[in-house]
């Protein structure tokens, strides 16, 4: 794993260019125990494609750091450096974690609301006391313990993590659909039917949510490809005629502030925004899929495979990178970046 440290820091090294036209999206991470990476990737407007979401190869990394804590006061700091360092930062997408949004104020930075947690936010309102939807994923959970060693494992609903389910609310949703037109259907065999007639019974509550994940997918779609504008405005509007009733309208409400609230900066007629931070998420994901192979040493110079990401690999760059950093430079900048990781922690308690 070393060459892939050395990717990763000289691309955190590396020169940026100072300009007046930079975008940052940034977002910390919890690792094992107390330990935080808090990461800022920026993008300068003109090199955005609006007709496709971001990649992580779009994306300069600006900082990866971690500490036990990370307050509104801390990120400030951290962000004003960075301001010193690109020039002008036009604004930030990120959540709404009260850390980021009081460092991003703090700091003079513009904060846009990141869609897809702006949305599960919505969901988590929308369902989190409601009775239909906490009895409809009770019992599909009930159905998935009971039946998961069964023959009938091949009808149970797909296990959906309880800290995130309003990220990921429509992989119950397709299910209850799928479990509905399989109930529906007459080449069903009666004993399947039998272990689907309880969603049966939620016919009207699992339409209504199908209905609402596909408005919901068409408008990420629109949003996390084309950036939010005037005309991407409109097009989510027109996704939203119909919904007149129930949740959809609660729903459309949301959209549709969400919208008006974070185009305010908006000052040209054919200008483009982001607005959405999935290129940070799933790159905290691919670093999480390597750190659970020994979660117990906890943040180590390893996170260095987040900037390494958003390396292109081309031979000659790479080649540079490995011959012109040391095993010292990773060690120093680890000093000075990371915090005491777990498994140093561990290993100075049980050193006898």
């Amino acid at each position: 794993m070393l060459w892939i440290k050395k990717i990763g820091y000289a691309k955190l090294k590396e020169t940026k260019t100072k300009a007046d036209d930079w975008i940052i999206i940034l977002d910390e991470s919890i690792g094992i125990g107390q330990e935080k990476v808090f990461v800022v990737l920026g993008i300068r407007r003109c090199n955005i494609d609006f007709t496709r979401p971001l990649r992580i190869q779009d994306m300069e990394p600006i900082l990866v750091k971690s500490r036990e804590q990370w307050l509104g006061v801390d990120i400030a700091t951290e962000l004003i450096e960075i301001k010193h360092k690109l020039g002008t930062i036009l604004y930030a997408v990120a959540d709404a974690g009260n850390g980021i949004k009081s460092g991003l104020r703090d700091a003079g930075i513009l904060w846009r609301y990141d869609i897809t947690h702006a949305i599960a936010i919505m969901l988590d309102k929308m369902y989190r006391d409601n009775e239909e939807f906490k009895d409809f994923v009770h019992k599909a959970g009930q159905m998935r313990l009971k039946y998961c060693c069964s023959k009938q494992a091949h009808l149970i609903p797909p296990n959906q993590r309880t800290k995130s389910r309003f990220l990921n609310i429509d992989i119950i949703s397709k299910w209850g659909l799928q479990a509905l037109k399989a109930y529906d259907n007459k080449e069903t065999k009666q004993e399947d039917r039998l272990y689907l007639q309880w969603v049966k019974t939620k016919e009207l509550f699992v339409s209504e949510l199908g209905k609402l994940m596909s408005i919901i997918q068409k408008i990420s779609v629109i949003l996390k490809n084309e950036g939010l504008s005037k005309q991407t405005i409109l097009k989510c509007k027109a996704c939203l005629n119909g919904c007149n009733n129930g949740k959809l309208k609660q729903f459309k409400k949301f959209i549709i502030d969400y919208l008006k609230e974070n185009s305010k900066q908006m000052t040209k007629h054919n200008e483009k925004l982001l607005c959405c931070s999935d290129v940070i998420e799933s790159t905290f994901g691919k670093y999480k899929n390597e750190l659970s192979k020994n979660p117990m040493n906890g943040i180590t110079d390893l996170v260095l495979l987040i900037p390494a990401l958003t390396a292109k690999l081309e031979v000659d760059s790479v080649m540079e990178a490995i011959d012109s950093c040391t095993v010292k430079d990773i060690e120093a900048w680890k000093n000075e970046n990371l915090c005491n990781s777990l498994l140093a922690k561990r290993n100075a308690i049980f050193k006898n």
